[in-house]
């Protein structure tokens, strides 16, 4: 890697870094791009080099949680578990980030800029993690061989983006953590249960 090179991950790592210390003092609303430049000692436009939106960093932020959060999910003993670990603790991410963050996501999921992909990044990053614990479950023998393990990852899929969608919509009138909880507790054994 060369100077330049070195120079602009340097320089993305201090802008992480600098809205991570903000969102301890702050809700992400209250943080503006100025706060993150003086707190990250960087000019203005080198922000916007990086990121085009602070809502960009914590998503970036909010990847590198989630990265964790597959790694925790190996740990734990059987697939309903894992699967409802993954969920809730993944939607546990997404509320604790704002509801002003999530519907910036859910835009750009549904309706991405050009160029922008952070919201179909996160539907991968989802979609493949359900798919590899499902066909985990069928390698452990835990769930059988004919488990139909791509319907039924674009089952959990809809129910985990339905609720995302639904917290958007409603606003803090829900807890998007216990619509997950009600989720996993009872819909996600009945979907398993005949496959196991």
């Amino acid at each position: 890697m060369g100077k330049r090179q070195e120079a602009a991950l340097e320089t993305k790592k201090k802008i992480i870094e600098a809205v991570k210390q903000l969102l301890e003092q702050k809700s992400p609303e209250e943080i503006s791009i100025e706060e993150i430049t003086k707190k990250a000692c960087i000019a203005k436009g080198s922000f916007y080099t990086h990121f085009k939106r602070k809502e960009d960093v914590i998503l970036e932020i909010d990847f590198q949680e989630y990265a964790f959060l597959k790694d925790d999910v190996s740990r734990i003993q059987g697939v309903e578990q894992q699967l409802s670990y993954y969920l809730i603790q993944s939607v546990k991410i997404i509320e604790k980030n704002s509801l002003s963050v999530a519907r910036q996501w859910m835009k750009g999921a549904v309706a991405p800029l050009q160029e922008e992909k952070a919201g179909t990044r996160k539907y991968r990053f989802d979609y493949d993690n359900i798919l590899s614990i499902l066909n985990n479950g069928i390698d452990q023998k835990e769930l059988k061989q004919t488990t139909p393990v791509e319907i039924l990852t674009e089952m959990m899929m809809n129910q985990y983006y339905g609720a995302v969608a639904s917290w958007c919509i409603l606003g803090q009138e829900r807890s998007l953590v216990s619509m997950m909880e009600h989720y996993c507790q009872y819909e996600l054994k009945i979907l398993l249960q005949d496959y196991q």
